[in-house]
């Protein structure tokens, strides 16, 4: 497009505003000027923070400078810290940081540009809003949770809607292996995800251990397994009973290997300490040798506060049994209560 470089105005940008202070809805929505607020602060915290201790962390970075940056934050440093994140720090296929310029009291831009990026917000947000419509005229969250793929391709639909189409799944393939004429005779976005209970499924999970089918996952629900971090995925109670319908690790008591290290690292947070420090440690995994994991532990209020554990595979199989047992008696123990409470309203 035509640029008039000296046809300028001013950018009016917004007041900074942290994450904690925005409402959720206004992380991701199309905001040009907010965007490039959160490039310069964002940059000016990193470099206000790095390699300073926790408790030396103070809101300096956050008072504007003669040249319009927010801290100690230099152009040149912006621009070079922008062209490190290319792939994201873009705006419509822009690169607005090329044409920014400060003229000692306001941030100015081409106002062909300036047009040119509201339209794009304009639209950006036209298309979200129509993203975000159910059929029965419901609007979801801006996030996108309510987009469906189905057998005709991509649909918002609200979970009532979905729970209407789509039946629930009662555990009649538990024990059917992935490679069965059976799991590929039965189509898994007939049913809702067994998760969340608000998605048509999109695929049939199984464990890849031992072969077995867990139940119909939506795609969100599905990559979450497949990708998230296996300690955060064994937080929520329902994501290890899903894992636990496969049959060989519900008799043999265990999870699928890559479930583990999760076990451990959630075990090893709750019972290792600093000796001078009573706050949970954070844990990760350094290393695997000859049947051994080695994993650090750091309580992150201390300079000393940073040892190592090492736990034997023996061990770790051990910590997931009891694990897997725990499980299992909290489902027992929900089933129990339930029936009681049935029993007692007959």
């Amino acid at each position: 497009m035509r640029l008039d470089l000296e046809d300028l105005v001013d950018v009016q940008l917004p007041v900074f505003r942290d994450i904690p202070e925005l409402d959720p809805e206004e992380w991701s929505q199309p905001d040009w000027r907010r965007k490039l607020v959160s490039w310069m602060f964002g940059q000016a915290r990193r470099k206000a923070q790095e390699g300073r201790p926790y408790e030396e962390w103070d809101e300096s970075w956050k008072q504007i400078g003669p040249n319009g940056l927010p801290g100690d934050l230099t152009w040149e440093e912006f621009v070079a810290a922008s062209s490190q994140h290319r792939h994201s720090q873009n705006i419509a296929g822009t690169r607005p940081l090329q044409l920014l310029t400060w003229s000692g009291d306001a941030w100015l831009l081409p106002r062909a540009y300036t047009e040119l990026l509201d339209r794009w917000e304009q639209r950006e947000g036209e298309l979200l809003t129509k993203a975000r419509l159910c059929s029965c005229g419901a609007q979801g969250p801006y996030w996108g949770a309510w987009r469906r793929n189905t057998r005709t391709g991509y649909v918002t639909m609200c979970p009532p809607c979905s729970v209407v189409a789509c039946r629930p799944y009662t555990g009649h393939m538990r024990g059917v292996l992935y490679e069965s004429p059976r799991r590929r005779n039965t189509r898994a976005d007939d049913y809702l995800c067994r998760l969340c209970n608000e998605n048509p499924a999109a695929a049939w999970d199984h464990c890849h251990d031992h072969g077995y089918l867990r139940g119909p996952l939506c795609g969100s629900c599905n990559t979450r397994e497949g990708k998230a971090s296996p300690d955060w995925f064994l937080q929520d109670a329902g994501s290890v009973l899903h894992l636990l319908e496969c049959r060989d690790c519900r008799e043999q008591r265990t999870l699928p290997r890559r479930f583990h290290t999760g076990v451990v690292l959630a075990h090893l947070e709750q019972t290792e300490r600093h000796p001078r420090c009573r706050r949970k440690p954070y844990a990760r995994e350094l290393e695997y040798v000859h049947g051994v994991h080695r994993f650090e532990l750091d309580c992150g209020w201390h300079t000393t506060g940073r040892w190592t554990k090492d736990v034997t595979v023996a061990e770790a199989a051990a910590h997931v049994r009891a694990f897997v047992d725990a499980s299992l008696a909290l489902q027992e123990g929900a089933t129990t209560a339930a029936s009681r409470l049935e029993s007692g309203k007959a």
